[in-house]
């Protein structure tokens, strides 16, 4: 093979690098920091057995972030996207009705998950089933955008048969198994995630969202944040296990806010919060009890990876928002109903992640890197930007 030849087959061999490693979006920026500190952290956790597959799995998610925003590069190859992605969606579902450990919070739905035959046990992480907090949160990302979605082809915009009874079938699917899962959390940021969408649809009822939003201000500046958490999270109790508690997520929130001001530039160590906090600081929770995690997701993106890490989690956050914005105020058609559905799912992980959390490198995780996938690729499209290129 002559010099010329070479130089053909390696410009190819260029051409064809995955777009993973070619890619680039808006959050790029923040995702490299966050990959800046995985290894950081890895060197500062206690054990590096135990952070390890969290840290995999969050390369993982990454992988998954790029692979989607480089192949819904046009509507048609977004749409199959979506299938994919609801498609998870339900078999989160359905494994979570089977392996779920089941909470009996309201006497009418424990009656019904008590029927559930509980055939998935004894996982790594997972040995007791799955918690039905981290299930809420998981389908919070899902359940928005597909009924959005489902209005919308309700309201005359066609899908083909066979995606429509499969999108009714997969809401219908996850939408029940979030209420069964009796999370207040999960509920609460359901609800604030569909008033968005509302708001965001309709005029009239953006202004009555806006009203609702003004009064429970004012009776919150009035009463105390305090006053708000307890009435409507609960009481303490003496059995925190399994319960949605206030008192007891204010113990935690201390103790993560003092390992972010111990640890700020390393980070505790990946997923090492849970061990960590117990010999560093004071907790009143009984030892019995695994605290997971710091049970909101940026004081957990804090104490794994110091300051930096929270930095990067929270501009994640943000951007995604403000793609989500330009896109629902730019699109017409069915992609304003998709960034409309996919604020309304972005927003209600959020009022959950500031309650509790799905962690950065939980089993999970992938599929939240598959919806801010979406995210972008939604914005790429509206403004027209979309990768043209071809390997």
């Amino acid at each position: 093979m002559n010099e010329e030849e070479r130089t053909g087959v390696g410009a190819r061999i260029l051409r064809c690098v995955p777009r993973v490693v070619q890619a680039r979006t808006p959050l790029d920026g923040p995702i490299g920091l966050l990959l800046l500190m995985v290894p950081i952290s890895l060197w500062a956790t206690f054990d590096i057995g135990f952070s390890l597959p969290k840290a995999i799995c969050l390369l993982l998610g990454v992988a998954v972030f790029y692979a989607t925003t480089e192949y819904a590069r046009d509507l048609e190859h977004l749409h199959r996207a979506l299938v994919a992605f609801f498609f998870v969606g339900s078999a989160v579902a359905a494994l979570a009705i089977f392996g779920t450990n089941w909470l009996y919070k309201a006497p009418l739905l424990a009656d019904t998950v008590r029927q559930f035959p509980q055939w998935i046990r004894g996982l790594p992480g997972a040995a007791e089933g799955f918690h039905p907090n981290e299930v809420a949160g998981v389908l919070l990302w899902f359940v928005p955008v597909q009924m959005a979605l489902l209005v919308s082809c309700w309201q005359g915009r066609r899908l083909k048969r066979w995606r429509a009874v499969a999108l009714v079938f997969s809401t219908v699917l996850t939408s029940l198994t979030l209420i069964l899962t009796q999370s207040r959390g999960g509920w609460l940021g359901l609800v604030v995630g569909l008033a968005l969408m509302g708001a965001w649809a309709n005029r009239r009822v953006r202004i009555g969202v806006l009203l609702l939003a003004v009064v429970l201000l004012a009776v919150v500046g009035k009463r105390g944040p305090t006053w708000f958490g307890t009435v409507v999270f609960g009481e303490a109790t003496a059995e925190v296990v399994g319960t949605f508690n206030w008192a007891f997520r204010v113990q935690v929130w201390q103790a993560a806010l003092w390992g972010i001001r111990d640890f700020p530039f390393t980070g505790m160590g990946l997923g090492t919060f849970r061990r960590v906090a117990r010999v560093l600081y004071p907790l009143a929770i009984p030892t019995s009890y695994d605290i997971a995690h710091a049970h909101n997701g940026f004081l957990q993106a804090g104490v794994d990876f110091g300051v930096p890490g929270l930095v990067a989690y929270t501009s994640i956050w943000l951007l995604a928002g403000a793609l989500l914005t330009s896109s629902a105020g730019r699109a017409q058609g069915r992609l304003r109903t998709l960034a409309i559905g996919l604020g309304g799912s972005l927003l209600s992980s959020m009022v959950f992640n500031l309650t509790d959390t799905v962690a950065l490198g939980a089993k999970p995780g992938p599929a939240w890197w598959m919806m801010l996938g979406l995210i972008v690729s939604v914005f790429r499209l509206v403004q027209g930007r979309g990768l043209e290129e071809s390997c």
